[in-house]
């Protein structure tokens, strides 16, 4: 029995000062990625399809739904002209609309900016 409990100490010290074999995965990126992409591409892809029928088409391909974060929606649009443009139909009810339509995480209100970044555009 002495000899039993001694060879398991004895593999126990083994086991605890041998080096461990190096993770190479990118496990440690999970959280990171979880926090910074999936999370808010979830909150994002419920009100992408608010957006695309409530926003007149006209307008809506000149615009990029970037973020929603403390209830602030922030929208990127292509020019001052169409800036402009969705910053009348937000203030003339459309934004109360999209508000009160979209089912996921409360937001209070638009910020828009103007992003000279290249649009995608589907012909």
């Amino acid at each position: 029995m002495d000899e039993r409990v001694s060879q398991q100490h004895l593999q126990q010290l083994r086991d605890n000062r041998n080096f461990r074999d190096r993770d190479f995965s990118l496990s440690f990126l999970q959280r990171q990625f979880k926090n910074e992409i999936e999370k808010p591409f979830k909150q994002i892809a419920g009100l992408v399809e608010v957006w695309n029928r409530l926003v007149p088409e006209h307008i809506a391909t000149h615009t990029r739904l970037e973020s929603l974060s403390r209830g602030i929606l922030r929208v990127s649009v292509e020019s001052n002209s169409w800036l402009y443009e969705l910053d009348k139909a937000l203030r003339s009810g459309l934004q109360n609309q999209i508000i009160s339509e979209f089912r996921g995480k409360a937001f209070r209100r638009v910020q828009l900016k103007v992003d000279p970044a290249p649009f995608f555009h589907e012909e």
